[in-house]
């Protein structure tokens, strides 16, 4: 009996001991959450605030996930830097991809990263990076700046028909943007009437009759731009990507925001159709007390793909094992939005965008 007794001791001891040294799942992250704008900052939020929810429930398999921010402040040299030290010093399980398109082609190209078993995750911008075969993978969770350049062209020809402006604005995204901009242009056989820079536009603005304008780059970017827009054509529809935050144009723009109409690439996140939906702002409230956002909501997006992969690993996660899990992870459905991570081809990735509009009190119609 005492026999028996000391060996239920010895199991016990023994399960204690493996379960606290189970460790923590290391994720880290180097996006740009200093500045105007708020891409970064909500984008934050919204992953940190799914994370604290499954840290509060016990963690996945009992094992806390810890997520690692540094602030590259939008400098690619920074990003390089910081995951140098994400790598070496904290040896993270995955990345989760920056905010920000120079950003996340220098971390792919990062010399520590060649060679790696490390996956990038949801990177949050459209642009499209590819993974050679001996470097990290990245799992893209979005659509595309493209894709959301079709979008805005299939709206616009109700407006402009061809007598299209493509203003650049200022910051990392201005030039992925205005890129899927061209291309789309080109495809449809349409010659922009005006490419240029937004101090290149206060000079053009007014001189001929335009159609609409698409604003490429960021709310704090494009600002200059859209002001001059309406100044000059006060009726004009202009446009823009994903990259801008509505709340920010408004504060830079005031009532020049008004109406603007803008891509998204993630399902409302004021609705409650969908039962993620609800989480998120029921989650946002509980643990951020702040509004939910399309940037909250695809860092909440991003967060529920990770946590669904690290639930399918048994044993210690590692670097290879959280990659064969984002690889063989079947497709998570949110609503329209359905990620599906084990793409064979092009036409198998992600492609859901939307169009919302600023209305007159500042927030979205969606």
């Amino acid at each position: 009996m005492w026999a028996l007794r000391t060996l239920v001791m010895a199991f016990c001891c023994a399960a204690c001991t493996v379960g606290a040294a189970a460790r923590d799942v290391l994720i880290g992250q180097t996006l740009d959450l200093s500045g105007a704008s708020s891409l970064g900052k909500d984008f934050s939020s919204g992953l940190l605030t799914y994370f604290d929810a499954v840290n509060a429930r016990g963690g996945v398999k009992g094992r806390k996930l810890r997520l690692i921010q540094l602030d590259n402040a939008g400098r690619a040299a920074d990003a390089v830097t910081q995951i140098d030290k994400l790598t070496s010093e904290q040896d993270v399980d995955l990345l989760i991809g920056p905010t920000s398109e120079a950003t996340l082609r220098a971390i792919v190209g990062a010399a520590r990263l060649k060679g790696a078993s490390l996956a990038i995750v949801g990177a949050p911008t459209g642009s499209v990076v590819e993974s050679n075969g001996d470097g990290p993978r990245v799992f893209t969770l979005r659509a595309t700046y493209r894709d959301e350049a079709r979008l805005l062209f299939d709206a616009l020809n109700t407006f402009a028909g061809n007598r299209v402006a493509l203003v650049v604005g200022d910051g990392p995204d201005s030039q992925g943007t205005a890129l899927a901009v061209r291309a789309e242009a080109r495809a449809r056989g349409i010659t922009l009437a005006f490419d240029g820079e937004a101090s290149q536009w206060l000079k053009y603005s007014g001189k001929e009759r335009l159609g609409a304008a698409i604003l490429a780059g960021d709310a704090v970017g494009v600002a200059p731009g859209l002001q001059a827009a309406r100044r000059d054509s006060p009726h004009i529809p202009v446009f823009g990507f994903s990259t801008v935050d509505h709340r920010t144009l408004q504060e830079l723009a005031g009532t020049a925001a008004r109406g603007v109409m803008l891509a998204q690439v993630m399902p409302p996140p004021g609705k409650t159709m969908y039962p993620f939906q609800r989480e998120h702002r029921a989650l946002m409230k509980q643990y951020r007390d702040e509004p939910p956002s399309q940037h909250t909501l695809e860092g909440y997006v991003v967060g529920r793909v990770i946590v669904a992969a690290l639930e399918r690993i048994e044993g210690e996660p590692n670097s290879s094992k959280v990659l064969a899990a984002l690889r063989s992870l079947p497709t998570q459905e949110f609503g329209p939005l359905r990620v599906r991570l084990q793409m064979s081809n092009d036409e198998q990735r992600p492609r859901f965008v939307d169009l919302s509009a600023i209305s007159s009190r500042g927030g979205l119609i969606e």
